[in-house]
């Protein structure tokens, strides 16, 4: 998911401020379990290899849950406006907010895979958000603006305070028409991470 952006801004930050490999590891998994993320799209991806689009849907249908990849969906629904599709969005990521799942990862102190629990935060009234609203390739940037114009009112209404955004073309799947919503919880020591000084082609800001 589009989750990673952020993660990777953050955890970057840390290692430039001297963190170790496995403080930096640890605030990665950290960050993984407080971001929601979930995107659509209108139409699918071109293959390279075939030309052809991952997948085919009718002129009033969207791809609901679609992967940065260019998977499928994990439904596809009836496509009526930008703010009821981004309410259905919203309302998804506020009812899947928690659940529990195992990370399989690599310990390179013993040499063997190792398997841990982890449990996913739900977004709840009084949490400070960081708001991604994603380009996944061929939206144009005013409609990205209106879906974070809609997402900010459902923010406020379900009691979310966004502290910082993004809005653009971060994490794309080549030229599908679609996007996607992250909204990663933060705090102040999140925050200090992701204002430290940063300078990428794609996040530039800070002396």
């Amino acid at each position: 998911c589009a989750n990673t952006v952020l993660i990777e801004k953050l955890v970057g930050a840390a290692a430039e401020r001297g963190d170790s490999l496995d403080a930096c590891a640890e605030l990665g998994r950290k960050l993984n379990n407080q971001g929601h993320s979930i995107g659509i799209a209108l139409g699918g991806r071109r293959v390279p290899a075939t030309g052809k689009p991952s997948f085919t849907l009718a002129d009033n249908e969207m791809e609901f849950g679609v992967g940065i990849h260019g998977e499928p969906g994990i439904d596809r629904r009836p496509f009526s406006s930008l703010d009821q599709t981004v309410d259905e969005m919203f309302d998804t990521l506020l009812v899947n907010g928690s659940y529990h799942r195992t990370l399989r990862f690599w310990d390179y102190q013993q040499g063997s895979w190792q398997e841990e629990q982890q449990t996913k935060q739900p977004l709840q009234s009084g949490d400070r958000v960081i708001a991604l609203v994603n380009n996944l390739g061929a939206t144009p940037l005013s409609e990205l603006y209106g879906v974070y114009n809609r997402l900010t009112t459902r923010c406020q209404q379900a009691g979310l305070t966004i502290e910082r955004n993004l809005i653009g073309a971060y994490c794309t799947s080549l030229d599908m028409t679609g996007f996607s919503i992250t909204l990663l919880k933060v705090d102040d020591e999140t925050l200090a991470l992701w204002d430290a000084p940063v300078h990428t082609p794609a996040l530039n800001w800070g002396k």
